[in-house]
């Protein structure tokens, strides 16, 4: 996929959810409204219904141009009724002033109508009116384009950042983002959530959902590297027999070397019969051995316990992604399997996003 793009995922998403409608809008992308202004422009352009032949009956005149002023009204107010739905569809809000002028002008035309039954009225208005409101190109009430394009820049990094994590994952072979379980993918998520969260025109639920995701996946990784991370596995441990590898964590080969040396020790005492020496050695070696079989039995308790909450985690995740589990009862879900990793003052101000919306 070497013509894929955060940009593009967006896009993708955007035509299935129409939820992220006002956050394209805001930036200034809103593809549909030109259509809308376009069938706008046509319809206003079309040609009139055809005023009535005289038949030299007065009231039977009287009641067919009456008809035909109102099907005359009624086939412009039609467009101006278009005109004002389309301010109705999310735009950059910096555009309301431009909205107010539309307005204005389809009032101004439908009193024109009003006025003279029958009469085209100019649209020039109108059109010049709505052309403005598209472009945002009115010179009285500017819109400055860097703002809209660092919009653009906020909606294509913070809501597309957990698109970006999920291509990322498909595609391992690739250093588009560190590792998942590292403590720099954690703080750049951090920081990325934190955006999020300030930033209140990017708040989405669809998008709330791909940033709890990507948290309850970062949970996952990490429980993946400690599953297989004995030394990860033993500082959960607590007490540990004394051994030079508790002091010694980066030599690999410490606690070999001293057992061969309490071995030709307690060989040499057992030679020049220092009894005592040597049946003590041979006790603390023992029990050494015991401690150390003991220490590997806790290790794979604790790594099967690991395992079974990574599965239940995995389980949680699938049914929220896939939409089963609603953003409201996730938190009392992730109580259950949080570890003191997952549930932190950011996730939880995250996930009562949107209470109110419930």
């Amino acid at each position: 996929m070497s013509d894929w793009s955060v940009w593009k995922a967006l896009e993708d998403w955007r035509s299935r959810k129409h939820e992220l409608d006002p956050m394209f809008a805001a930036a200034g992308v809103a593809p549909e409204l030109e259509s809308m202004v376009s069938r706008v422009l046509v319809d206003i352009r079309r040609a009139p219904p055809t005023p009535p032949l005289a038949s030299g009956n007065k009231p039977q005149d009287d009641d067919e141009y009456r008809r035909y002023t109102e099907a005359f009204y009624r086939h412009y107010d039609d467009s101006l009724f278009k005109a004002e739905s389309l301010l109705r569809h999310p735009w950059v809000p910096e555009a309301e002033p431009l909205a107010r002028n539309v307005r204005n002008e389809v009032t101004r035309l439908r009193q024109a109508m009003e006025a003279n039954p029958g009469k085209l009225p100019d649209f020039g208005r109108l059109e010049t009116a709505l052309g403005h409101y598209l472009k945002l190109d009115d010179p009285s009430l500017p819109i400055n384009p860097q703002m809209l394009a660092a919009r653009k820049q906020t909606l294509t990094e913070v809501a597309g950042y957990p698109l970006l994590v999920q291509h990322s994952q498909a595609h391992q072979f690739n250093d588009l983002l560190p590792p998942m379980a590292s403590e720099s993918f954690e703080l750049d998520y951090n920081q990325h959530l934190q955006t999020y969260l300030d930033t209140p025109w990017l708040h989405s639920r669809l998008i709330t959902q791909w940033y709890a995701t990507v948290s309850i996946e970062i949970a996952m990784a990490k429980r993946k590297r400690d599953a297989v991370n004995d030394e990860r596995l033993r500082e959960g441990l607590g007490w540990r027999w004394p051994a030079p590898s508790v002091w010694l964590k980066d030599f690999d080969q410490a606690d070999q070397m001293w057992y061969l040396v309490l071995v030709i020790i307690a060989i040499a005492a057992l030679f020049m019969e220092w009894w005592l020496l040597a049946f003590a050695i041979i006790i603390w070696m023992n029990l050494s051995l015991a401690a150390f079989r003991r220490e590997q039995k806790e290790i794979e308790r604790r790594r099967a316990h690991v395992v079974a909450r990574l599965h239940l985690l995995k389980k949680v995740r699938d049914r929220f992604a896939n939409g089963h589990t609603p953003l409201e009862r996730l938190e009392t879900q992730l109580h259950q399997l949080d570890e003191g990793d997952l549930l932190n003052d950011r996730f939880l101000q995250l996930l009562r996003l949107h209470q109110h919306t419930a």
